[in-house]
Parts: structure tokens; sequence; C-alpha cells
């Protein structure tokens, strides 16, 4: 895995690259939290992540790290930036497989909708030479990705019997 320099907060509203997303999920900003938190829960919901795991002692807390492996991006390190329970988790990458990106970080926001949850959801990144060629087709995937991701993670919840609070 290469190194790769990490971003900061904001950074993020800056980058060259971006996609931000949104959705509304019928649960609690704390149960939507929670799914993001823990990283096992992310094999149930996220259609490309083949594993997920915390590898620092710190977990749940700014300065936390973790790995994952998603199907067609590869492997990433991820520090975390943002831990706001209900409210905001970030985490940026510093290492990755990936030959697409130089700089990279992931923004979750939440906050209440009606009885419900308003996700936002921003990816930043500073692209690679290689990444620079792909970012049409990168758009389109992670936003598909994202209704995708969210489908999945609304229908999870319903099944959990999260209640909308």
């Amino acid at each position: 895995m290469g190194a790769m320099e990490p971003m900061t907060l904001a950074e993020i509203e800056t980058a060259p690259f971006r996609v931000v997303q949104t959705a509304t999920l019928a649960a609690a900003p704390s149960a939507v939290f929670a799914e993001l938190a823990d990283p096992a829960r992310w094999l149930d919901w996220f259609p490309l992540m083949r594993r997920a795991a915390w590898t620092s002692a710190t977990t749940e807390a700014v300065g936390a790290e973790r790995s994952v492996a998603l199907r067609v991006f590869g492997k990433f390190d991820e520090r975390f930036i943002a831990w706001e329970p209900g409210k905001r988790y970030a985490f940026t990458m510093t290492a990755s497989t990936s030959p697409l990106t130089a700089r990279m970080a992931e923004d979750w926001k939440l906050s209440r909708d009606g009885n419900g949850t308003r996700l936002e959801w921003t990816v930043a990144a500073v692209p690679t030479r290689l990444g620079r060629g792909a970012t049409p087709v990168l758009r389109v995937v992670l936003r598909r990705m994202f209704r995708r991701g969210t489908a999945n993670l609304g229908r999870l919840l319903q099944q959990r019997g999260t209640q909308v609070a």
C-alpha cells in the first residue's frame, strides 16, 4: 500500500474532486450513526465492502484508525478526523492500493429531518493523473454506490426494528 497525505476537514470543502449526495432515512440520527460507527456493520449494507476492521487501540473517536477493503477500489487505511455521535463522522485515507487518488477523505453528516435522519455524504479527493481521467466515471459510480448503500441501510434499519424517534 502506498502512503497518502491526510486531508483536513477544511480541505474536504475545497478539494478539486468532490461528490456530495444526500438521503433521508426513517430512523433516528443515533441509530444511523450506530451503523456508521461499527466497521463490521458496513458489510451488511455497503455494496462494495469486503472487509472493515479497527486497527488502532482507540476506536470510536477522533484519531481512531481502521482498514477497509472494497471491491473495485482496493484497500484503504483510514484515520478519523471527526467523531460526533448522532451528528458527524469523517475520515481521511492514510494509505491505499488505489492508483486513482493522491489524497482522499469522506465526511458523513447527520441531521434530524422530521422523524428521520438526513444523511449527507461528501467524498473529497485530490486525484492522481490516472484519477483525473476517470473522474466523470467515478462521479457516476460513487453516486450509484451511495444510492444503493443508503437504500440497503434503510432496509436494514427497518429489519432491525429501529424506531423512528
